[in-house]
């Protein structure tokens, strides 16, 4: 399950886009340890949107220079959900 403890869902006045909830909340995990873990299906559950938006909130943030994905793999050599982390 994604905790979304310290990500605002709203920016002043507004609600806050999926892709600013996003960055929050790699930001946040990247302050602590280091990357975010989690599936694109739990963090859209946990936002309440749509997997293609969450997809569409790391595109644009991995275009822009905010993120960057890691692939993460098992044991066995299966492909395992990318960890992000920001671009210093």
């Amino acid at each position: 399950m994604v905790s979304l403890d310290g990500v605002a869902a709203r920016k002043g006045n507004r609600h806050a886009f999926v892709w600013e909830r996003v960055y929050d909340l790699v930001a946040r995990d990247s302050e602590h340890g280091g990357s975010s873990l989690f599936t694109k299906q739990e963090l859209a559950k946990a936002l309440g949107c749509s997997v293609r938006s969450v997809d569409r909130a790391i595109l644009r943030l991995r275009r822009e220079g905010f993120i960057e994905s890691v692939p993460r793999y098992a044991e066995s050599g299966a492909q395992m959900a990318n960890a992000y982390r920001l671009v210093r």
